[in-house]
């Protein structure tokens, strides 16, 4: 694959730099490459910024008036750096995969061989991921609520 390929395929990293929808770079590089972790990564980029609208719309004020409203912004932004950082180390890690696929690349006729073991997709966090999303949801709601 040539650099322009693998630019194209890593378009979702711009996303990353856009202040409100950073996370969902996340989200469509793991449904793209079934990764349940980098949905849920990108679902928890995506909290501070909900939040923040939603306060913002019960409460009727401007977002960036001082107030609680400044915690969940600087939450977000922190999160934004990390999201930044995380997006260059995904990337990489898919760049390699992609000259990997080149390389290591499989005949149709293996593909449809009955003999071959099958790919196993199960991910057995699921209970785990929807608790941790739950106590950063609660949390989120905490700080709203007393600030």
């Amino acid at each position: 694959m040539n650099l322009i390929d693998k630019i194209i395929k890593l378009w979702w990293v711009i996303l990353s730099f856009i202040m409100f929808i950073n996370g969902f770079g996340f989200i469509y590089a793991g449904l793209k490459h079934d990764n349940r972790n980098w949905v849920i990564e990108g679902i928890i980029y995506e909290i501070p910024w909900v939040f923040m609208l939603i306060y913002t719309g019960i409460y009727n004020i401007h977002p960036f008036n001082i107030g609680p409203t400044d915690y969940i912004f600087l939450f977000g932004s922190l999160l934004l750096i990390v999201s930044i950082i995380r997006s260059f180390w995904i990337a990489i890690k898919l760049w390699d995969v992609y000259d990997n696929n080149d390389k290591y690349a499989q005949n149709p006729i293996e593909l449809t061989n009955p003999n071959s073991a099958k790919k196993n997709n199960k991910i057995s966090s699921g209970p785990v991921c929807c608790l941790c999303i739950a106590i950063v949801f609660f949390l989120f709601a905490i700080i709203a609520i007393i600030i």
